[in-house]
């Protein structure tokens, strides 16, 4: 029997084959931090893990289950999505989940599904719309703050400017709020009919990016799943889960 609660179908990383890698396995295979599950458990909704399966026609069986759909942060997308060549700070991609995620996220749009984005995700949403990234902040017209976070440390913050009217402002109820980051990736041509909604308050790095034409679409360059505790990560999750249960 399906469930009354919002089915919201979550996006995976991937990590490849290694030989040398002892533990958890050798062979390819996803995973997943739990804060993002856990983020829509705790906002009444139901995750439910969707395989990087790489092809189309597996998205198209995936997409029928859903209700909303997050696309989540991780590894660089690669840059022939965008028909650019890797640059110098690329790191590594992953085939299968770059397909499945480009595939779903075209699905879903085309569906009229809430979308939240997260990080890799919201950069993902982007070009799924025709839009392009610099590939490394070091490309970036001028100078930045820290935006990455390599050591996974979970102590970059910075402030961010969110814009009066914005979907997000009406969610969060604020003009600025602090973020964590940890990305090395920026928006720089935006995809069909999205505007920037949020920049980086000190250097005016994009943020936030939705599409005003669709009921739900939301791209946050942070991780509001690792800050749950605060309440605009709370209501950006709980904004998710209701929008997926309205029909």
């Amino acid at each position: 029997m399906r469930s009354n609660k919002p089915i919201i179908g979550i996006t995976i990383s991937e990590m490849l084959e290694d030989r040398s890698r002892r533990k958890p396995t050798w062979k390819p295979f996803d995973y997943l931090k739990r804060e993002y599950h856990e983020a829509i458990l705790n906002s009444g909704g139901i995750p439910i893990l969707l395989p990087n399966a790489g092809e189309s026609a597996a998205a198209d069986n995936m997409i029928d289950m859903i209700d909303g759909l997050l696309l989540t942060g991780g590894g660089d997308l690669h840059p022939s999505y965008y028909n650019q060549e890797p640059h110098p700070g690329l790191t590594e991609t992953t085939a299968n989940r770059d397909s499945l995620e480009i595939s779903i996220a075209k699905l879903a749009l085309g569906r009229n599904l809430p979308i939240m984005a997260i990080c890799r995700g919201h950069q993902v949403l982007n070009v799924a719309l025709g839009g392009t990234l610099y590939q490394d902040l070091s490309c970036f017209p001028h100078e930045t703050i820290q935006h990455s976070d390599p050591g996974q440390t979970a102590r970059v913050f910075h402030d961010v400017t969110i814009t009066p009217g914005s979907l997000l402002h009406r969610i969060v109820g604020a003009d600025h709020i602090e973020t964590n980051s940890s990305h090395h990736q920026v928006i720089d041509k935006l995809g069909a009919g999205l505007a920037i909604v949020a920049f980086s308050s000190t250097d005016n790095v994009p943020e936030a990016i939705e599409q005003t034409q669709k009921k739900f679409v939301l791209g946050l360059q942070w991780h509001p799943e690792a800050i749950f505790e605060r309440e605009h990560s709370r209501k950006v999750f709980r904004a998710l889960v209701e929008a997926s249960g309205r029909k």
